[in-house]
């Protein structure tokens, strides 16, 4: 049976560029051909249905970039192409991420017009001191707003936030985190700062909170939105229930099939079973089963429900512990790392903090 498959189309513009971000952008022009933008999106998507039939779609992603900056009607003629060559499933999940400064707010209802059902807000940090270091356009009046009216107008809404800053107390980001819940959230995203290299953090030698102070606010953060009802389901994301969750990035994360439009947008298909790596509406390459298998490990653990060992299977074609190092398994479900039995492997709360390690001794 063909798999359901998510869409992401990338906007790749942005008005500024913040200092710690490298994603795959580039400054809007001041001259911007939004028209001539959207057609190269309707022509990869016809060229990706005529790849994969008439596929169902559960979800579709506009991300960036600042996909916000493109018109509701833009949003309305991607959406209605999907229709025309795709299945899009009734109550497919709609995305779209907006910055909460005051030219795009004033489009979220226009964006709900034209399809979008889930909104995700880059707020970033909800103190002024915060919102200033990270090099952010809008003011916490602006990002407050914005929230009150995301809220109102999206069943499904969620924001981003960034911890581990220079010098941040728990105090300071409790008092964010419940501002953020005051609001009525569902799902909130919050992602710890990384300084990458060619960022403008980067060439500043900028250091954010030292590993273990990261770690003590990251297990703090993760118990206090649990006392809240609010559950980690994947590292970095949060939601009051299933139904909250991200159904596009758990494609991602659990290895299903999602193609990417637009410039610089990547994606995985698997047809005439074989895998398939795209990229700017093409394939590029065939990847292997143990590619595959390597990328699931990394994605999967991701999950607090982990991997299944039979989905494990159908999508890479490789059992899972024959691909897995049992002796470093076994060790590590003693620690208290992860837990596994015949069907499924998972890391625990304290796995949760040393991930990168323990996917790191389960490949070698």
């Amino acid at each position: 049976m063909t798999e359901d498959i998510a869409i992401y189309i990338h906007f790749l513009y942005c008005k500024s560029r913040c200092p710690y971000c490298d994603f795959f952008r580039a400054l809007q022009p001041k001259v911007f051909d939004e028209e001539a933008l959207v057609a190269r999106y309707l022509d990869e998507i016809r060229r990706f249905a005529e790849l994969c039939g008439k596929r169902k779609v559960k979800s579709v992603f506009f991300g960036g970039g600042t996909p916000s900056l493109l018109s509701a009607r833009a949003v309305e003629r991607v959406l209605a192409e999907i229709a025309g060559h795709f299945a899009l499933k009734s109550g497919a999940e709609i995305s779209l991420e907006a910055n909460p400064n005051t030219f795009e707010k004033e489009k979220f209802l226009d964006f709900k017009k034209a399809g979008v059902n889930r909104l995700s807000l880059g707020v970033q940090a909800l103190e002024s001191a915060g919102l200033k270091f990270l090099g952010r356009t809008h003011s916490l009046d602006e990002a407050l707003n914005a929230m009150e009216l995301g809220a109102a107008a999206f069943d499904k809404f969620s924001i981003d936030l960034i911890y581990a800053r220079p010098g941040q107390t728990w105090e300071v980001w409790q008092k964010e985190i419940d501002l953020a819940l005051s609001f009525g959230l569902k799902h909130i995203s919050l992602y710890e700062l990384s300084i990458e290299e060619g960022t403008v953090f980067y060439k500043k030698n900028i250091e954010p909170l030292n590993e273990e102070d990261a770690a003590k606010l990251y297990e703090q953060t993760v118990f206090y939105l649990r006392s809240k009802g609010v559950e980690r389901y994947e590292v970095s994301n949060f939601a009051f229930d299933e139904a909250n969750r991200s159904v596009h990035n758990l494609t991602y994360w659990q290895g299903g099939d999602y193609i990417g439009i637009g410039e610089g947008a990547h994606g995985r298909l698997k047809t005439h079973g074989k895998i398939y790596a795209t990229v700017d509406g093409e394939i590029k390459e065939e990847i292997s089963a143990l590619e595959r298998a390597e990328e699931l490990l990394f994605m999967g653990l991701r999950v607090r429900d982990g991997i299944d060992t039979k989905r494990f299977f159908e999508v890479s074609g490789v059992p899972l512990f024959d691909f897995l190092n049992m002796k470093a398994l076994l060790r590590l479900a003693e620690l208290n790392l992860v837990y596994y039995d015949n069907c499924h492997i998972r890391a625990t709360d304290k796995g949760f903090l040393v991930l990168d390690e323990i996917i790191r001794e389960l490949l070698e």
